[in-house]
């Protein structure tokens, strides 16, 4: 009997065994948690190494003048140029005339003499005429208007073709610098300008043969040497900015406040070594060329003062009003505007439409 009590309890024990090991024990639940942050172990920063382009583009610019401010905005867009690209765009600067002076500029990029430079429609008015009606005389007073509405006119069809035909594109102009007039003695009336020599060009001897005076268009490269010799007693230039920086202001000792017109240094590149530049490197160039209207403007402006303080403290140069400011830009503007409307009308070209239009954007921009 008690035999058989404990094999009872013996096979109990066996099927429970067996039970647990059918299904087992329920797993504990185990809340997740978010693992520590591991700390890596300290490495040796790997040196940085400088990309160095797999083709660098090598342009050459040339200038008939030393770095001056003439030329300063330019400067400026070729390093704008070079760092937006990463050192794609490399610029050859030339100063100094040594592959010829202003006036041969447009015919040396036609042909492809270096590529890109400075060109100016005052010394050639011939080859660039469209683009003259940007220094009409007495047109406006606010030369920040100057900047960027021309920069728009010479983007324009109606301008374009005097790039076109000289294989060039416009890119910029560099500055719109304030033609004044300096001399050795006091000039302040209409009649003292009768009776004396001016050294004048563009606007200012357009509008000084329109009430009968003639000026000399000495040509820049003679010019100082000119005044100096006193072969002219006055002189139209810009000021104060390049009469300070090419001596000026050590030959004249007045300086008549009256701003004729405003002269163009403009940026063009040859059209076939534009038209060979990626087109990702065109869009830099024009993005650039964009922002420089005003860009190239504060850039001279701050040149324009610093000359004028040096021109009245420094060179005691006397600043002086021309008392009839207001006779000279009535009989010495719209005659002349009038009279290049039937210049161009008589080349074929639309004088009246390049004029409104550029008299239109004056407006908008505040001129």
């Amino acid at each position: 009997m008690q035999k058989k009590g404990i094999w009872i309890i013996v096979s109990v024990l066996v099927v429970l065994v067996l039970l647990l090991g059918v299904f087992g024990c329920k797993p504990a639940v185990v809340t997740p948690t978010t693992p520590a942050p591991t700390t890596p172990a300290p490495t040796t920063p790997k040196p940085t190494v400088t990309e160095v382009p797999a083709e660098v583009i090598n342009l050459t610019w040339h200038n008939p003048f030393p770095p001056a401010g003439l030329n300063l905005a330019e400067r400026w867009w070729m390093d704008e140029v070079e760092r937006q690209t990463n050192g794609r765009v490399k610029f050859e600067r030339i100063f100094g005339g040594t592959l010829g002076t202003l006036d041969q500029q447009p015919e040396s990029i036609r042909t492809g003499s270096f590529d890109l430079g400075q060109v100016s429609c005052v010394y050639n008015p011939g080859a660039y005429p469209r683009s003259a009606v940007g220094f009409l005389p007495f047109v406006t007073d606010n030369v920040l208007a100057q900047y960027v509405a021309a920069h728009e006119l010479f983007k324009s069809d109606l301008v374009k073709p005097d790039f076109e035909d000289l294989n060039q594109v416009y890119l910029m102009n560099g500055m719109w610098a304030q033609l004044q007039m300096m001399s050795y003695d006091p000039l302040t009336t209409i009649d003292d300008l009768r009776g004396v020599k001016i050294r004048g060009h563009g606007g200012s001897a357009d509008a000084l043969a329109a009430i009968g005076i003639t000026t000399y268009g000495i040509p820049w490269e003679e010019y100082p040497a000119a005044a100096e010799r006193r072969v002219v007693d006055a002189g139209i230039q810009g000021t104060p900015t390049d009469a300070y920086d090419f001596g000026f202001a050590d030959i004249y000792k007045y300086w008549e406040d009256l701003v004729f017109y405003y002269f163009p240094m403009t940026l063009v590149i040859n059209q076939d070594v534009w038209n060979s530049l990626p087109a990702d490197i065109q869009q830099t160039m024009q993005n650039v060329s964009d922002i420089m209207a005003v860009q190239a403007y504060k850039l001279y402006h701050e040149t324009e003062i610093t000359a004028e303080r040096a021109m009245l403290t420094e060179k005691g140069v006397q600043k002086i009003e021309f008392t009839e400011a207001a006779q000279l830009k009535e009989q010495g503007g719209p005659p002349v505007w009038a009279d290049w409307i039937d210049e161009m009308n008589a080349q074929g070209l639309n004088g009246q439409g390049i004029e409104d239009y550029y008299f239109e954007l004056l407006r908008f921009y505040g001129g």
